[in-house]
């Protein structure tokens, strides 16, 4: 593969690792197809991930990476451990260029993706970023396919795949995060919830709705057939008080849940005011 800009002293190099361990593994090493399929799944969630670092832009196809390239590092003789280079040559649109910087949106975007939902980032250029909590959940959507086949290696006994950078590691993935990625399919079963929205997109039309009956706040997005009308209820929502139930709206849904049967996010059908005379 030609590289972009020919010299590599003009551009930012970052090191990522995938490392495969478990009893397994140390006895036989990793299963030529069940690994080759994990790979393959950690290779488009990290061109997805590392492409909506570099333009803002979330895309479910890996092969539309702009700005950078990622290559295979040299293999380690008898050990399940493989480097990962990103090379950028193009200033990143969503946050700075340093390498503090991507590899926190990187541990923040797989952790989520993987349903580690506590976890904040810690740099001033990607937590700017989370205010719009909804850009992390998007992205978090999009990486769930890939995700699902890079777990094939610990679906079908190894132990555990942490993605590290150089020194430490960023997140590990298990048969815990196994069960969170590998989403039930749409229940067809449009359920009503009450609740406020606490964050929403109106270009993405993705958001966040505090549910009472769940007692939690989760993602959500329209369905296709969501009226357009109903849109500024949403808006409308989002600035009321989710303690005291001011501009509570009445949603009508349906779930999508983990292999574990835990609520992750709410396809939106249609939604009404809660109280009629609001």
């Amino acid at each position: 593969m030609a590289f972009l800009g020919g010299d590599m002293s003009e551009v930012n190099k970052f090191g990522l690792k995938l490392r495969f361990s478990g009893p397994t593994v140390e006895k036989h090493g990793l299963d030529l197809y069940d690994g080759a399929t994990s790979f393959y799944g950690f290779a488009q969630a990290l061109q997805i991930a590392t492409h909506a670092y570099m333009t803002g832009e979330i895309v479910s196809r890996a092969t539309a990476m702009k700005g950078a390239e990622m290559y295979f590092g040299a293999p380690r003789h008898g050990s399940v451990l493989i480097d990962i280079v990103t090379v950028m040559e193009q200033y990143p649109a969503t946050t700075g260029v340093a390498g503090a910087a991507f590899y926190d949106f990187m541990k923040t975007a797989f952790s989520k993706a993987a349903g580690y939902l506590k976890t904040k980032p810690e740099t001033p250029a990607v937590q700017k970023l989370a205010i719009d909590e909804t850009f992390f959940d998007q992205l978090s959507e999009t990486l769930e396919g890939s995700l699902q086949r890079a777990h094939r290696a610990i679906d079908y006994g190894v132990q555990q795949v942490t993605l590290e950078r150089p020194r430490s590691e960023l997140v590990l993935f298990d048969r815990t995060t196994s069960e969170w990625v590998n989403t039930r399919d749409e229940n067809p079963n449009v359920e009503e919830f009450t609740g406020n929205i606490t964050r929403y997109n109106s270009i993405s039309g993705n958001g966040r709705a505090f549910v009472r009956e769940l007692k939690r706040v989760l993602p959500f997005r329209p369905g296709v057939n969501f009226p357009d009308n109903k849109r500024g209820l949403l808006t409308w929502s989002l600035h009321g008080n989710t303690v005291s139930g001011e501009k509570e709206l009445r949603f009508w849904a349906s779930k999508i849940e983990s292999a574990k049967g835990d609520p992750k996010r709410l396809i939106l059908a249609d939604c009404a005011f809660k109280n009629p005379t609001a």
